[in-house]
């Protein structure tokens, strides 16, 4: 008989309640009385209700015949009695041999009570908030692993899903670590737990909500349990997400990312194996030697395939992008918005201009003196500008008020459309400093009056070129140097009349680090994060049709005159384009003033639906409305069966603290914001853009309706009911609609109509909102 191991543990306490939370409001009533306290031993205060439960482990022995006592308290430690649903899990861990990974073997899952999955042992309520329980299994008895002193065990004990008082405690996992003769554990696989999933997932529970922590799927989904290898954790998990998840594929530290519990994060490449690798190398056959030298098992896996290699093979795309972008820096060094031309070139047009000073910097920082429309290693360089942004002393910037602004293309690989991509115009050239001037942008807004005593924004677009090698910049030749060039950083710079601003006039509302949680950073070495999101996923580019370089079409009309919509999957590789600053750049063309585009109408909105303009709001290119619109999968291309566009957000909708910071997403930013603009009969007045008399671009809409801006931003997330049968997309909700107008909110109207009345913010202020999205 295997030898018994006795384990007394003080005061372990692992600490997993999740406590119930809700929207509820007071009724202004007394409670009614709660369900008479489960007895305890006389003299011993037990819990009458509680909200979570804490685990102690207080005695484990392990052998032919297993036992464990363990202790239950709520979040006001007391003793929590009368407990009947427990899970238990108890596995162990087998080191690696010739080049295999450490593997979980499942010893055995027990429950009480029982049921068809699970047979239950002996459960006793000491009915001082202690328990005591014997396996119903021999834990000797597995023949794939065996239970000696060194090894390390892992028990999981689940409580919750049953009521303590009136309120039910919610399902949680207690995971304890140990081996023989009651010592800490000298090893624990953890390679990913719950903190790196909860950067794109709000909680974690599967099978019911039952088991609620990675350490739960871990010790159970394993070679000896599960039938089918791909059901084996490691390879169940990178199925369910590679090519499925909103950051890069190839970078593996999206998941594997350093923290105090995932000791093991580094695994992806200190330990290959062929079983992992296939997940993601689906065309590799190493038995057969299909791409690939065949061979019989892990051992010399590593010898090739070291840490080095792996990191560099995976991560070297944007690890090698930061390390070429530290040769060149186009810096700002002045912008400012003056009242009437100096260029001569410009002299005579109505309206103000923007003058930018440009610097083109070498790695060390010092200035190269180069006129930055003279050099030949510029790919693109393009300077995203926008006037208009305000404070109304509520510390936020109000929408941009030029529609898409204007783009500078110093650079370009843009097509040469009239009026899209011009050549700039340079004011004056001194000391390394190129000064352009652009415009005329309109300080005449049709909702706000003067725009001159407003501010501005612009950010870059900048592709460099370099040799193979990644560390010499040269010349343009279109061919392979493009491919080893570089994109710059993003940075986003506020300006006035005067100059740059020193300060952040803008509210912040979103984080890259927020939005980095799911769609992945890429961090310098001094610090600078990005959000790593392609933009290519929604923007057109060469190829795409008649459409490029003419408007963000997301997709394109292919030669049958059909949509064909472009996947919203992520890249393969990082960082391949120009990474976003918290997507804050986006403003200068994702603003209210831009129409939606012509293909989303051609796609799948059409005039004469009856929902026309309910879904044109929800497919705006408004920064505030898109990005809701499209997480919530309402946008207009979204939505039908089998759509390459669908989106499947992996939290709650309802949690605004996911992607915003503090409490950004009060109503009363929206109060006084400028409606969306809506140009209605677009279609009728489209012409064929290569039409070189009478074309007319999607970038050329005119605005002749408005929709208000508080109805539009909830209409992104709550104006779709999910598709009936016959119904090839999500319809609006009409009930939804007429409330909205019911609070004063406008769809549709003309300018002479729209009055800005809304009153959404007298219910809806931050506290309500809180309350009905479940925030704390």
């Amino acid at each position: 008989m295997m030898k018994r191991v006795d384990i007394k543990v003080a005061t372990l306490a692992a600490i997993i309640g999740l406590a119930l939370t809700g929207c509820s409001g007071d009724d202004g009533q007394n409670g009614t009385d709660g369900e008479p306290g489960k007895d305890g031993n006389p003299g011993i205060p037990v819990a009458t209700d509680a909200k979570a439960l804490t685990v102690a482990i207080d005695k484990v022995v392990i052998g032919d015949q297993s036992d464990i006592t363990f202790k239950v308290t709520n979040e006001k430690e007391l003793p929590v009695v009368g407990l009947e649903k427990f899970g238990f899990i108890l596995s162990g861990l087998e080191q690696g041999t010739n080049g295999d990974a450490n593997d979980w073997s499942l010893l055995s899952s027990e429950a009480c009570p029982a049921s068809k999955y699970s047979k239950c042992g002996s459960l006793t309520d000491n009915k001082d908030g202690t328990y005591s329980y014997r396996f119903e299994k021999d834990l000797t008895s597995e023949t794939g692993f065996t239970i000696t002193d060194d090894k390390t065990l892992r028990l999981v004990l689940r409580t919750g899903g049953e009521a303590v008082g009136q309120a039910e405690v919610a399902y949680a996992n207690t995971s304890y670590d140990f081996r023989g003769e009651g010592e800490a554990a000298l090893y624990s696989k953890n390679v990913v737990n719950n903190q790196n999933c909860a950067g794109c997932h709000d909680d974690f529970a599967i099978h019911g909500g039952k088991y609620t922590e990675v350490e739960t799927c871990v010790s159970c989904h394993t070679e000896n349990k599960v039938s089918d290898a791909s059901k084996i954790f490691p390879m169940l998990a990178h199925d369910a997400h590679i090519g499925v998840i909103s950051a890069p594929v190839g970078g593996c530290d999206n998941c594997h990312s350093e923290n105090e519990q995932a000791t093991d994060f580094a695994n992806w490449k200190m330990v290959p194996t062929q079983e992992t690798c296939i997940t993601c190398h689906t065309d590799v056959d190493f038995k057969e030697g299909v791409n690939h030298w065949p061979y019989d098992d892990n051992a010399q896996c590593a010898s090739c395939h070291t840490p080095e290699v792996i990191e560099s093979v995976h991560l070297s795309t944007y690890q090698g992008q930061n390390e070429r972008r530290s040769n060149l820096h186009l810096t700002v060094t002045d912008a400012k918005m003056v009242p009437a031309p100096q260029a001569e070139e410009n002299k005579g047009k109505a309206g103000s201009f923007v003058q930018l000073t440009i610097d083109i910097l070498d790695k060390d920082g010092k200035s190269r003196n180069e006129q930055l429309d003279k050099v030949n290693y510029l790919y693109y360089a393009e300077f995203y500008i926008n006037w208009g942004d305000q404070d109304q002393g509520l510390g936020f910037g109000e929408s941009v008020a030029d529609g898409r602004g204007k783009v500078l293309r110093v650079h370009t690989n843009k097509g040469p459309y009239p009026g899209y991509s011009e050549k700039p115009i340079v004011l004056n050239y001194e000391n390394g400093k190129t000064t352009y001037e652009i415009g005329p942008f309109d300080m005449d807004d049709k909702f706000k009056g003067d725009l001159t005593d407003l501010y501005g924004t612009v950010s870059p677009r900048i592709w460099f070129c370099m040799d193979a090698s990644g560390e010499n910049i040269m010349d343009c030749d279109g061919q392979t140097d493009w491919s080893n060039g570089a994109a710059g950083y993003n940075w986003l710079e506020f300006f006035n009349t005067q100059g740059l601003m020193e300060e952040r006039p803008r509210r912040q509302i979103v984080t890259n680090e927020l939005c980095g949680d799911c769609h992945g950073t890429t961090t310098s070495e001094d610090g600078f994060v990005q959000m790593t999101l392609n933009c290519r996923n929604c923007h057109s580019k060469a190829g795409d049709g008649e459409f490029h370089g003419t408007t963000c079409v997301s997709g394109n009309v292919d030669s049958e005159e059909q949509i064909l919509l472009k996947n919203l999957m992520p890249r393969g590789e990082r960082d391949w384009t120009t990474a976003s600053n918290a997507a804050e750049e986006c403003m200068a063309c994702h603003n209210a003033n831009v129409v939606p585009t012509q293909v989303i109408r051609d796609a799948h909105t059409k005039q004469g639906d009856k929902d026309y303009v309910e879904q044109l709001t929800m497919s705006h290119p408004d920064q505030k409305v898109w990005i809701h619109a499209m997480h919530a999968n309402n946008r207009a291309n979204q939505s039908g069966e089998g759509w390459r566009r669908n989106v499947e957000y992996s939290a709650d909708l309802a949690n605004c603290g996911k992607c915003h910071v503090k409490d950004s997403y009060d109503a009363k930013f929206l109060v006084g914001r400028k409606p969306l603009a809506l140009d209605l009969d677009y279609m009728d007045t489209y012409t064929d853009p290569t039409d070189p008399v009478n074309g007319r671009y999607a970038v050329d809409g005119v605005a002749d309706a408005y929709v208000s801006p508080t109805a539009a931003v909830c209409l992104s997330c709550h104006g779709k009911r999910a598709a009936q049968e016959g119904e090839d997309r999500r319809q609006v909700r009409a009930e939804v609609v007429s409330h909205m107008k019911q609070n004063g909110a406008q769809f549709g109207v003309t300018l002479d109509e729209y009055n800005g009345e809304e009153s959404c913010a007298v219910c809806h202020n931050l506290n309500n909102l809180k309350e009905v999205h479940g925030q704390k």
